[in-house]
């Protein structure tokens, strides 16, 4: 035999097996798709059946409750109510509304024979509303002297499901209430026992009323306990099937279990993908279930003719792929091409060490030569980025190393810094207060310069320990209950009394002295005295600073509002940057070292908070921040 001959026949032999191979997974495909699809489609039927069964207790409901409020507004005795509420039974189409005292005793039923003094305390909805107060609505059975008692001939309704059989009703109980107290209860609703208008309902919104081959797509059923109440399902001679009952398996998961049951059932002379589901009275009993079923046949149908459209497109497919690769699949070809494809899955994979032996000369030949050029490059490439990448991260750790150095020093001088200056300050003001004797003129001018100088060299201090905790995360947030005015307002206010005096400025306090808070009382007092410094420091001689805070469910909102030059508003995005100050020309001369802005915000969104600033240049400005009422306890270090 030829090796063409061998070739032919190998290929054949491949594509068969590949054309069985791709026909059995599809068959499987189909079927498994086709069953997913129905079961998908069963529970979303039975979803809607639900939502419908469920938004009509919810009408009787709405219903009911806008009936007790009528009564209620009547003004009017309970048992004057009669003609109002039968005009409302018959035009409702209810089959039951009833009247009873707040003892659950009737007092008013609105249809012959009118029967009444009777007490319901064991209908599970009366019972209900004398346990809690509230309306509440469901489905539950009656008994068959419940029945009589309600008159309409509903026994005898019933009977027709069988004799003495109880009734399903759903419906709903309201209280009667009027100035806090309960008057009665108003119960209506509906009997399901031989109604057809609820699955009727179901099947014409679920499935359109649809029908396939003579055959309703789609059933719905209402059973009580196992035994069919309500239902299109048809039987033998046409008529609905009521009164027949479901298998001993449905009713043993259902009923006894509790659990849906879904699968295959016959129904009448056809097999429907059917779902039961339990039925609970508002106690949460077991009385019933809710049957929805569609048509399997047409799930069958459309399988068969998707398994052969797909069978046929295989079968095309299988034929030219087959003369394709018999045309151009020689070993000249082949071989290459699957030595260039192992190659290329190799480079993937991260081999880039991987080259290809080149034994032609033509395109093939050309293609591998430049799969190896690729590979060389790309080798090229990745050594040149591991070495960058090794290069940046020693660049990137003796940044940090420096940067941490940087903070530990400042750290360490500022604090070897503040007790000097402190005692300083301490001394000097010994001398401008005149313990050491009286100053003169010019002497009291040189020191007053120094000391504002030493307040500033302080001030400047706190601000680069502060800075310092926070660039090295020691800076934690202990959140407390404190009271925001005596904690936190006041010693701040108490500090900066001296230059307040001076400069003549009156503060305006609008922050209730009974207001708490949950924060860190130290580091809220950082955020005041940065603010209220700012505020006088450049606020307007003899002018005002307000203070204010309100607080929301959310949030506690705080304010500081001063008189005087204001922030131009192209420069407002530049007040919470570290180190950014604003020159103005009213305070030419004047130092600082940006860091308190920038440290107040940094203070107060470690909180989970914000701050802004708003103003009017010239005439005022405004620094508002935000915390959280809940208290911000995710957050650890700073």
């Amino acid at each position: 035999m030829t090796l063409k001959a061998k070739f032919t026949l190998g290929i054949i032999g491949v594509f068969a097996l590949l054309a069985g191979g791709i026909s059995i997974a599809t068959v499987v495909w189909v079927n498994n798709t086709n069953l997913k699809q129905a079961t998908n489609r069963v529970e979303r039927n039975i979803n809607s059946a639900w939502l419908i069964y469920d938004d009509h207790l919810r009408m009787i409901r709405r219903l009911t409750e806008f009936l007790a409020r009528e009564v209620s507004a009547g003004g009017e005795a309970l048992t004057r109510q009669k003609d109002n509420l039968e005009a409302y039974r018959e035009k409702f189409d209810l089959n039951i509304l009833t009247l009873l005292d707040a003892r659950g005793r009737v007092v008013l039923r609105t249809h012959p024979p009118y029967r009444r003094s009777d007490r319901l305390a064991e209908d599970v909805l009366v019972g209900k509303v004398l346990a809690t107060g509230e309306s509440v609505s469901g489905t539950i059975l009656l008994a068959p002297d419940r029945l009589q008692v309600e008159g309409l001939d509903l026994d005898e309704l019933c009977e027709k499901c069988g004799s003495g059989s109880p009734g399903m009703f759903m419906g709903a109980a309201v209280p009667i209430i009027s100035e806090g107290r309960l008057l009665g209860i108003l119960e209506a609703g509906v009997l399901l026992n031989g109604s057809t208008r609820k699955v009727d309902r179901i099947r014409d919104l679920v499935f359109e009323n649809e029908s396939y081959e003579g055959k309703p797509v789609g059933t719905a059923t209402i059973f009580m306990k196992d035994l069919r109440i309500s239902t299109n399902v048809a039987d033998s001679l046409g008529q609905r099937a009521i009164g027949t009952r479901v298998s001993r398996e449905v009713a043993d998961r259902v009923l006894a279990k509790g659990l849906s049951w879904t699968g295959r059932a016959w129904v009448v002379d056809a097999w429907y993908l059917s779902q039961y589901d339990p039925i609970r009275d508002p106690d949460g009993h077991i009385i019933g279930m809710l049957y929805v079923g569609e048509l399997e046949q047409k799930y069958l149908d459309l399988r068969t003719d998707a398994i052969i459209l797909y069978l046929s497109v295989i079968g095309v497919g299988v034929t030219l792929a087959f003369l394709v690769f018999f045309l151009i699949g020689k070993k000249s070809i082949l071989n290459p091409v699957e030595a260039l494809s192992i190659a290329t899955k190799k480079l993937a994979e991260g081999d880039l060490s991987y080259r290809l032996e080149v034994e032609t000369n033509d395109e093939v030949g050309e293609l591998s030569t430049s799969f190896n050029r690729m590979g060389d490059q790309l080798e090229r490439q990745r050594d040149e980025i591991r070495d960058k990448q090794q290069a940046l991260e020693k660049t990137n750790e003796e940044l940090r190393t420096t940067n941490r150095n940087y903070m530990d020093m400042l750290g360490f001088v500022s604090h070897e810094l503040r007790n000097p200056l402190s005692s300083s300050i301490m001394r000097l003001s010994t001398l401008t207060d005149g313990y050491l004797g009286a100053l003169n003129e010019r002497q009291k001018e040189v020191v007053e310069a120094v000391d504002r100088n030493l307040h500033y060299f302080l001030d400047m201090i706190k601000n680069y320990l502060d800075l310092s905790r926070l660039e090295k995360g020691e800076l934690e947030v202990q959140e407390t209950t404190v009271s925001l005015y005596a904690d936190v307002i006041a010693p701040m206010l108490d500090g900066l009394e001296g230059e307040r005096q001076e400069k003549g400025i009156k503060v305006e306090n609008g922050v209730p002295e009974d207001m708490e808070i949950d924060a860190d009382r130290d580091l809220l007092r950082i955020v005041y005295d940065n603010l209220l410094a700012n505020a006088l420091k450049y606020g307007r001689l003899g002018g005002r600073i307000v203070l204010d805070a309100r607080q929301t469910e959310a949030e506690t909102r705080m304010s500081i509002y001063n008189e005087g030059a204001g922030i131009p508003q192209e420069k407002m995005a530049l007040l919470f940057q570290k180190f950014s100050r604003i020159p103005h020309p009213a305070h030419q001369g004047e130092k600082g070292t940006g860091l308190g802005l920038y440290i107040c915000k940094e203070i107060i969104e470690k909180h989970g908070g914000n701050i802004w600033a708003e103003s009017e240049e010239g005439q005022w400005a405004q620094f508002i921040f935000t915390l959280p009422r809940e208290p911000n306890r995710a957050v650890g270090s700073a």
